[in-house]
Order: C-alpha cells, then structure tokens, then sequence
C-alpha cells in the first residue's frame, strides 16, 4: 500500500516571538536524553565570540532550510535518478472538535510546510549562520493529538498515478520508499521552542524514525490489513525543548533485547506493535512532535510550538 504525498509550497506564517536567541550554540545536548557531549569545535558559551572551526567530514548535512521554502532536503548521498530527495511536511492537529470543545488548529495550516525565518539569526555546527528554521504552532485539545513537523528521504516517480519515470521534476507524482540510512551513527540537530510547560521550563518533544515494521506502508504492523491502530510506535527518542536553542543528538541503536543505548532509540513498551525490530535499512523518514495526553475539555488546549534546525547525519 503506497502513501502518497502531497505538498503546497503557499501559505502565510504567523511569526512566533522568539526570545533571545543564544549566540553560538554550543550547549551540551539534553542530558535527560543520555546524550554525549557535543564535538562541534566551539568555545564553550562563556569562552567569548563563536568562532568558526574547521569543518568536520564526518557530518553530512540533511537540511539547513536555507535554500528552499519546504524542500526537497539537501541530502544527496544515496540518492541517484530515478530516485528524487524527499520533502518536509507538518503533522497532526486533527481533532475536529466536538461538545463545546474547540477543534485543533495549526500555523502554518496542515499540508502547507514551508520553512520560517527567525526573528533573529543564530548559529549552529561550526558556527554556521542560520535564518531559516523548521517550525510548527499548534493549539491541541484532542486526546493523544500530536502537533509536529517530519520529513521524508527519497522517493520514486509514481508510475501508477502517471508519472514518468524519464520526469522526477517538480509536480510530478511520486511516493516515497524506504531509505538506507546504516551507515550512519547518529543525528544532530538544533532545537528550541516558545511553548514551554510552565511546570517543567521545557515542552517534551519526540523524535521519531518510521520504519517497513512500524509504519503501515510496510504491511507490517498492520497485518496486510488497513487497521493501523498498533502502527506509528516507530523507535524514538524524547528530548526536552527550552526557550533557548539547543544542541541534541540521537543515537541510531536500539541496543540488544530491547533494551535501548544510551542516548538511543526503542519503541514505547505501552502500546502498539512490540514485534518491530529496528532496520536501518529501512527507514522512510525523521519527525519531531509534541502530544496532548488529556481527554478533550479536561484541561486547556495544549500549545505546541517546535522549531528545528540544521539536522545532520554523523558517521
């Protein structure tokens, strides 16, 4: 069963109010997330002026949202005609409403992903200026809504629905296939976001890597059939987002017997399929997203706001 994707590269963003953005960011990732000490080739934050260090071949860039409005990604290793670069899109925000509670709404809209400029520019590996960032606003009220962003690594043109293989342009139909990404240990990126938990000082986000066994486009957490309710347990890491950019990294290894590495990945042991076995082989893609964990008018509605930032592949 293909999922097929579609994309609008229109819509208006409502800025966010960004508080002082740090001035280099060489923070050490999340600790909560066992994480290894950043490598970037920083000073620390009180050494004086981010100055840039040489670069570092071991990091292959995924997307630092600088080129384009919403994609494709700048990842090419791997990628060779007919196969196109995947793209970027936003997720969730789907309660509908319902008994005086209100619907679920999102900045920018659903299906309409496109990269936000900061308020005020930052730096990340290196030292590198960023102005662009992935964001997504959300106001959640449903139970176990989600609010996020994600992206897709390659896709194919989609013969079925017209394409031709000789055209993988812009507009042409294609669908997205599982992607290869073994030879690589971790990914690093940056995040912040402007919607802390004021209990917490910071809003829990997971990061998420849909595989042939947990996502329904590989027939497998579903059976063959179309009941996908035990599919999306996909092997995750959460990292806690703070109104400051932060530097985080993921290791890509679920351990053995189910336990997870230190800094790595595992499925959530509470729900859905317990039978996925992690395959980096076979990887469609990376989101990010917050949750609402309330029923619908047992709190107020849950505000999300994530921005991610330049995301690389370590080897």
């Amino acid at each position: 069963m293909r999922k097929q994707l579609f994309f609008s590269g229109c819509s208006l963003v409502g800025m966010a109010f960004l508080i002082r953005l740090a001035a280099c960011s060489s923070n050490a990732s999340n600790p909560d997330a066992g994480n290894p000490p950043p490598d970037t080739g920083n000073p620390p934050v009180d050494a004086g002026p981010c100055e840039p260090g040489p670069s570092n071949p071991s990091y292959v860039l995924i997307d630092d949202m600088e080129t384009t409005t919403h994609g494709p990604l700048l990842l090419s290793a791997g990628i060779s005609a007919p196969l196109t670069q995947g793209y970027w899109y936003n997720s969730g925000a789907s309660y509908g409403g319902d008994a005086g509670v209100p619907a679920d709404t999102s900045n920018p809209p659903q299906m309409a992903f496109l990269f936000s400029a900061l308020t005020s520019p930052t730096t990340t590996l290196n030292c590198k200026a960023s102005a662009h960032a992935a964001r997504q606003s959300c106001a959640l009220n449903g139970l176990y809504d989600t609010c996020g962003v994600g992206f897709e690594f390659a896709q194919l043109p989609d013969v079925d629905a017209g394409a031709d293989p000789a055209d993988a342009g812009p507009g042409s139909p294609k669908y997205t296939i599982p992607f290869d990404i073994s030879r690589y240990k971790s990914v690093r990126f940056w995040g912040m976001t402007t919607t802390p938990d004021p209990d917490k000082g910071s809003l829990d986000v997971k990061m998420s890597f849909p595989d042939t066994d947990t996502d329904p486009r590989g027939q497998v957490c579903n059976g063959g059939g179309g009941n996908t309710s035990k599919c999306y347990n996909s092997y995750a890491a959460t990292f806690k987002f703070t109104t400051s950019w932060q530097q985080f990294t993921v290791t890509l290894d679920a351990g053995d017997g189910g336990a997870p590495a230190a800094g790595g990945i595992a499925i959530d042991p509470s729900w859905g399929f317990q039978g996925a076995q992690w395959l980096p082989t076979q990887v469609y893609g990376i989101n990010w997203q917050a949750q609402r964990n309330t029923p619908p008018g047992d709190a107020p509605p849950l505000m999300t706001d994530i921005w991610i930032d330049d995301v690389y592949f370590v080897e």
